[in-house]
């Protein structure tokens, strides 16, 4: 890719919103749009100091911490490609009245799942792109020791590789092929946009090592739709808990983010691995099912102030 030339700061809130403001209408570049606060890198900054100036000219707040990378890409508007790094931050200053940069901006807004196409308004050209990184960063995790990313077409070779472990390929019956990865990576980009939600890579937050997948999908079951949990784990991490955490994050996401009141996990009687898990995130024995022609068994956790009949 080309030499880097803008950065991107994406600001959450307590509630995993996105900030965004709307570029004013004599903008030279992209003018009426929404997007987030960022801009080109000055010769001899690095991408944190950008990040840093950028944040106290367009918002009045000061970079804390960068949590994460969000999305590395190109764009070209008028013959000049542009390389850009987005990073999701931490920031300090009050994020109920942020200070609009004078004749650049002229609104704001938080960005959340239930409003993703806010920052399509005022697009003339169609392009999804600044709208699916706010989509992406909307949808990470970061819980004590992982970054759950909801699964994209980027993360097809580390859907390979997960998979390649002998024991993780025995559990699921094969190793998936490089073109099988691509599907699945391609499945899940979809889940997320027609689902609402979908799976996770979870990775170490400091290590930014490959740990495993994992979250939610809808499943039907006695002719109602549930959500359910599930996850996958590289066997030398087995027992360290990362199942535990995903999951954790994969319940506070239906009840918090998704309204759900209830979500289930099934697995076979024998998986005292699964079953330790599936405790541990609350869960109570429901019964026992038969799922492809396999015996497993249900459980589920209800949001206490849920009355739910399984």
């Amino acid at each position: 890719m080309s030499q880097l030339t803008c950065v991107g700061a994406l600001i959450r809130d307590d509630r995993n919103r996105i900030y965004a403001h709307r570029r004013t209408a004599n903008r030279r570049l992209f003018p009426g749009v929404w997007d987030f606060v960022g801009g080109h890198v000055e010769p001899g900054e690095s991408p944190e100091q950008a990040l840093a100036r950028e944040l106290k000219e367009e918002t009045g707040w000061s970079l804390r911490r960068i949590e994460a990378l969000i999305a590395d890409w190109q764009w070209e508007h008028d013959g000049v490609v542009r390389r850009e790094l987005d990073y999701l931050v931490e920031v300090d200053g009050d994020l109920s009245a942020p200070q609009l940069e004078p004749g650049k901006h002229d609104a704001y807004a938080w960005i959340g799942l239930d409003n993703l196409d806010q920052m399509m308004v005022g697009r003339t050209d169609g392009d999804r792109r600044v709208r699916n990184v706010v989509a992406k960063a909307a949808r990470t995790r970061l819980t004590e020791r992982l970054r759950l990313e909801p699964v994209g077409e980027e993360h097809a070779l580390d859907l390979f590789r997960l998979h390649q472990d002998a024991k993780v390929a025995a559990w699921h019956g094969t190793r998936l092929t490089t073109e099988a990865a691509r599907r699945w990576a391609v499945r899940g980009a979809r889940g997320w946009e027609t689902n609402g939600v979908d799976k996770w890579m979870a990775y170490h937050r400091e290590t930014g090592e490959l740990i495993g997948r994992g979250g939610l999908s809808r499943t039907e079951l006695d002719g109602r739709s549930w959500l359910e949990i599930s996850w996958t784990v590289r066997s030398d991490r087995w027992g360290q808990g990362y199942g535990t955490e995903i999951g954790q994050a994969g319940v506070a996401f239906a009840f918090n983010e998704l309204g759900g009141d209830t979500v289930v996990a099934m697995t076979e009687p024998h998986n005292l691995r699964s079953l330790g898990v599936m405790r541990r995130l609350g869960m109570r024995y429901v019964r026992e099912l038969v799922r492809d022609g396999v015996r497993s068994v249900l459980y589920a956790v209800t949001r206490p102030s849920a009355t739910v009949t399984l």
